[in-house]
């Protein structure tokens, strides 16, 4: 009878343990922080302040790239889940008080035109390779007379779901998806989220690729085709 209790004990004790096995890099500090870029409440400026707002947008956000701050940015589309949302930037801190002070360098934040919403992330993911993979990209284009010197980007489909370790485990390392992440403070109620960027251009593909595909809200997203290369 003893023996019996103690293997009983001893099988609760692995269902628990694995249970609560969450990938690492979920379970651990955040590496980075995720910034939601908002519709601001300027009102009232003219052409000529929206137009040069919007250049020093881009040059602010290549500057901050190459000084390996900023290292994902691009701009939410169909299908989107608020409809505040403008885009999206990782910063490469796991400070969301950092991450707001550097995005505030930028002129469409000092202007109202856009606002901003921070949150840690945890992941496993080499994001910190993309400026790199970005750099061999441009590099590769300029050498060859055959390809287009513009930068090119394409769609993918970020998914969002209520922060549970099942849902963390069955989703880390599956097909399709780039990055799997937990992000910290977004969901209702400022609980954490399952966060998962998926190789995918379109709401049907995305959802092919989530388990309980119903239960995810999805954000469609344009930017670096690099992310699909990052893990090579």
């Amino acid at each position: 009878m003893h023996k019996r209790w103690m293997g009983l004990v001893m099988l609760g004790l692995m269902v628990a343990l694995l249970g609560g096995c969450v990938p690492r890099a979920m379970r651990g500090n955040p590496d980075y922080t995720f910034v939601f870029i908002r519709t601001g409440p300027a009102t009232g400026l003219s052409t000529e302040q929206q137009e040069e707002a919007f250049r020093g947008h881009f040059s602010n956000m290549a500057r901050l790239a190459g000084e390996r701050k900023l290292l994902i940015a691009g701009p939410f589309g169909e299908p989107r889940a608020d409809a505040s949302h403008r885009g999206l930037w990782v910063f490469n801190t796991p400070s969301a008080a950092k991450a707001l002070e550097l995005g505030a360098t930028d002129p469409t934040v000092e202007l109202g035109i856009f606002v901003l919403d921070a949150h840690p992330l945890a992941t496993g993911a080499p994001i910190r390779s993309l400026p790199r993979l970005e750099e061999e990209d441009e590099a590769r284009r300029l050498a060859d007379p055959d390809v287009p010197d513009e930068w090119q980007g394409r769609r993918y489909v970020l998914a969002t779901h209520p922060w549970s370790k099942k849902m963390a485990r069955r989703v880390n390392g599956r097909s399709g998806v780039l990055i799997a992440a937990r992000l910290y403070g977004h969901g209702a109620d400022g609980r954490d989220e399952v966060l998962a960027w998926l190789d995918a251009e379109t709401p049907d593909a995305a959802r092919a690729m989530l388990p309980d595909a119903d239960a995810w809200t999805l954000h469609g997203w344009y930017g670096s085709k690099m992310l699909s290369r990052m893990r090579e």
